[in-house]
């Protein structure tokens, strides 16, 4: 997996020649916008199965300490991961058109980084929470649902990614 820290430094001297071209350079921005997303995308999709992967190991925890009645919501939490997971993979790279060089406003286009750093901060709580609040320590009544209820705010996120990106693409 490529580091999203590392991005810029996999370009090479020809592409930095080619950028000195007129028209050229809008082209390699608007494919390093596209690259960028697709990275940012990957990195959020493997965090969210390392927590569905967690989820999964406090099943085992409940099932081995005899709480069956929770099974049922963990599994809910691991479906709505897995949901998710499966529309960050699946969302389109670049959004088809959306990071054109000439079209992007820019205002726009902080508010999708804005989200981003929002799915990115709720990942790595959740990265985080797997293993402080999805313990056989704490009672699976209230760390199932404050667990998903950061899922859901994921999804909520993911969703409104998408409706900023809707209006990227448009000429006004």
């Amino acid at each position: 997996m490529v580091d999203p820290t590392k991005h810029d430094d996999a370009r090479g001297l020809v592409e930095s020649i080619l950028r000195k071209i007129p028209g050229f350079r809008g082209y390699l921005e608007q494919e390093y916008r596209r690259e960028s997303d697709h990275i940012a995308r990957m990195w959020l999709a493997d965090r969210l199965e390392a927590c569905k992967a967690g989820v999964g190991r406090y099943q085992r925890n409940l099932l081995d300490a005899r709480k069956i009645d929770y099974l049922d919501d963990c599994e809910r939490v691991r479906t709505r991961l897995d949901t998710l997971v499966s529309r960050v993979r699946g969302a389109m790279r670049g959004y088809s058109g959306v990071f054109d060089f000439v079209r992007v406003d820019e205002a726009l286009l902080d508010q999708v980084y804005d989200v981003d750093v929002v799915l990115v901060d709720e990942a790595e709580w959740l990265l985080k929470a797997v293993d402080e609040l999805l313990v056989p320590e704490n009672d699976p009544k209230t760390a199932i649902p404050e667990f998903l209820k950061h899922v859901e705010e994921l999804h909520r996120q993911f969703d409104r990614r998408g409706e900023l990106l809707q209006g990227l693409g448009t000429d006004k």
